[in-house]
């Protein structure tokens, strides 16, 4: 009989020691948000968009900036022109630090900031950013 206690016990041990190691190695929701919108130059979303999708998402993981989502506008005056993006961060301060980092990665420097301060290259028109903090009934906190 003790023999099935000492094991009930282990048992149960292991198992909340398992759900205890399941919510620790839990990702942390961003607390702090950025919104941007993006107006392109004419006929350049798309290339804007493919930019975003094969470079510059990668960047901001490197330097530990969630992205949050992508999307195309799908009215509006501007809707062939605009490209909207979320990020997310644990704090301001977490996003002044990655964003300083990302935006001093040589590729960031190569496939961004060379080709937007060319005139010849560049894709976008102007950039509106919003900071945002989550309400505590918001699904994303």
């Amino acid at each position: 009989m003790l023999k099935w206690k000492l094991l009930a016990v282990c048992s149960l041990s292991c198992g909340f020691a398992g759900v205890v190691w399941g919510l620790v190695q839990q990702p942390n929701e961003p607390g702090f948000y950025e919104l941007r919108i993006y107006t392109t130059l004419p006929g350049q979303r798309d290339a804007l968009a493919a930019r975003f999708g094969d470079y510059t998402t990668h960047i901001y993981e490197r330097h530990g900036i969630r992205n949050v989502g992508y999307w195309l506008a799908a009215s509006g005056d501007n809707e062939n022109r605009t490209f909207v993006y979320m990020r997310g961060y644990p704090s301001e301060q977490a996003r002044d630090e990655r964003l300083g980092g990302a935006h001093a990665d040589p590729e960031f420097l190569k496939v961004v900031t060379t080709i937007e301060r060319n005139p010849d290259t560049r894709l976008i028109e102007s950039i509106q950013s919003l900071d945002l903090i989550p309400t505590s009934y918001s699904a994303l906190r």
